[in-house]
């Protein structure tokens, strides 16, 4: 028998095939698949793997914030949203797949030694990686594609501005926002022809959270010399969506910064893609003689009580008229944009919208400043069905008496706006009542702020309808609302709130009821701060 002592030759151990450890570069290139940098830290490379988890972060903030605070550059990138998805989809891939392979590489840059395990490990995370990526776009780019085509520049020419008119008013993201809905009739086969068949001013209130529509007769008569005369639905042939935003304006008396057109057919698309409304139907409605696409005529029908409609059914129930008058027909539309509202403010059909982006776009325009998007999503948020009101200039006579029924041979019937108590009527349904009841007098007084930011706020004060009288200079003083006239106490409150400043009292006969003082302590309106 043969003995060994403890000094002879030793038995190598025997190498047995195994799948990766913990430790094992497949291992560490799937735990950065999941998070980046967390295989680099598994290797025991924490700074490396915490520069590669903050850098995607930090990148995105930084962007992001010059997006979101740099005017141009967020019309730009709505404007290309479908390139800039690609783009940032694209390098975020490539980022991640470097991270992969950097974890699985580890300290020693080399790929001796791995086992055939690790390398399928690899081919499965990049396989992933990739696929996950791609769907992202995918299910991303009819978004873009929807924005960057609403957002497109006009490729209309506006009418010029007539001496003593203003351009649009340019909306700063927290006063109440007007735009003017124009429903167009493009007939098929014949794309030049357009009829404004709907006409409809949304008002959005960002501090209040509250909503408000009123439709326009387009039977309404516009006397304006040197710019338009005729009847209102007239208009967008003479002068594009522009013109009649400026008629609208001029008439209510409000400031409209912005107008949305939308033609029929890519309602049509938007009621089907989110899987119909829910509209509850007042009265039937029964038209013989509905228009159709081929210039012909068809029979609509369409019961009384809650009804799930699908585009077309929606578009006649809004359009019918021969059924009723135009009250009822611009009440009908109101009905089903409040339908269209709550059906888009549930998930399961936001998730159903990107099926309709395709093609939308080339058919619903609008000016509205891209820049503004987030913070008119932000107005938006919130605003529930029982915050919004609704009214329409029709009909004349009796509790409506802001319009006069008139017959011409050749024109038929039209109607004769009395503008006081139109703009009257806009009034008492966009802006706060009490604070038009008591009409106070409000005088904003520099008392220390910067040049300019007296006006400015007297501006956007005048815009949410309280009765500035004057913008003066006084002595310095802290910013404050000063009550002068104590029977003016709401509208003195109401400043308070939306300036965010205290309120004081003052003795007083004659002058301002109120004095809004603009120190050099003052920072912005309380929704602008509440942003």
């Amino acid at each position: 028998m043969c003995s060994m002592s403890n000094g002879g030759s030793r038995q190598r151990p025997l190498m047995l095939a195994a799948g990766p450890s913990l430790g094992s570069p497949g291992f560490a290139a799937l735990l950065s698949t999941l998070l980046p940098g967390l295989g680099q830290a598994y290797q025991d490379r924490w700074v490396k793997g915490t520069l590669m988890l903050l850098l995607p972060i930090f990148a995105f903030a930084l962007a992001g914030a010059f997006v979101l605070n740099a005017d141009p550059l967020t019309a730009w990138v709505l404007r290309n949203a479908a390139y800039v998805t690609l783009l940032v989809i694209a390098t975020t891939l490539v980022y991640h797949l470097y991270v992969v392979v950097d974890a699985f590489a580890g300290r020693m840059r080399r790929l001796r030694g791995r086992h055939l395990i690790d390398y399928a490990v690899l081919l499965l995370v990049t396989t992933t990686l990739i696929v996950t990526y791609g769907t992202i776009y995918r299910e991303s780019a009819p978004w873009a594609s929807f924005l960057a085509g609403i957002f497109a520049p006009s490729t209309r020419q506006p009418p010029p501005v007539p001496a003593g008119e203003q351009p649009a008013p340019v909306w700063t993201g927290n006063d109440r926002l007007n735009v003017l809905v124009l429903g167009i009739d493009t007939r098929e086969g014949d794309r030049t022809t357009q009829n404004t068949d709907t006409m409809i001013v949304v008002s959005l209130d960002p501090l209040n959270k509250t909503a408000a529509m009123l439709s326009i007769p387009r039977d309404i008569y516009i006397n304006k010399p040197g710019t338009f005369q005729g009847k209102i639905n007239a208009a967008f042939a003479f002068g594009g969506p522009d013109l009649v935003r400026r008629l609208v304006s001029d008439l209510l008396g409000i400031k409209v910064h912005s107008y949305a057109l939308v033609n029929f057919e890519a309602f049509n698309r938007i009621v089907n893609g989110v899987g119909g409304i829910i509209v509850d139907v007042k009265r039937p409605v029964r038209d013989e003689l509905f228009p159709t696409a081929d210039y012909g005529v068809e029979r609509v029908n369409i019961s009384a009580g809650p009804q799930l409609m699908f585009g077309d059914t929606a578009l006649k129930y809004a359009r019918s008229r021969h059924d009723s008058n135009d009250y009822s027909r611009a009440k009908r539309q109101q009905d089903v944009l409040s339908a269209l509202r709550v059906k888009l403010s549930q998930p399961q059909a936001l998730r159903s919208l990107p099926s309709l982006m395709d093609g939308v776009a080339t058919t619903v325009e609008t000016d509205f400043d891209p820049s503004n998007v987030l913070s008119l999503a932000g107005s938006a948020t919130g605003i529930d069905s029982a915050s919004i009101a609704s009214d329409v200039l029709y009909p004349c006579g009796g509790d409506y008496p802001h319009c006069e029924l008139t017959y011409d041979g050749e024109a038929g019937f039209y109607l004769i706006p009395d503008v006081a108590k139109v703009r009257d009527l806009a009034a008492a349904l966009f802006y706060d009542p009490k604070v038009r009841q008591e009409a106070a007098r409000v005088e904003v007084q520099n008392t220390g702020a910067s040049s300019g930011i007296a006006k400015q706020v007297a501006d956007r004060l005048e815009a949410r309808a309280f009765g500035v009288s004057a913008v003066t200079d006084g002595k310095s003083a802290r910013s404050a609302v000063v009550l002068r006239n104590p029977g003016k106490r709401y509208t003195a409150e109401q400043l308070r709130t939306q300036l965010g400043l205290p309120m004081e009292t003052a003795d007083g006969s004659g002058g301002p009821d109120i004095v809004v003082r603009i120190g050099n302590d003052f920072r912005s309106f309380a929704s602008d701060s509440a942003r």
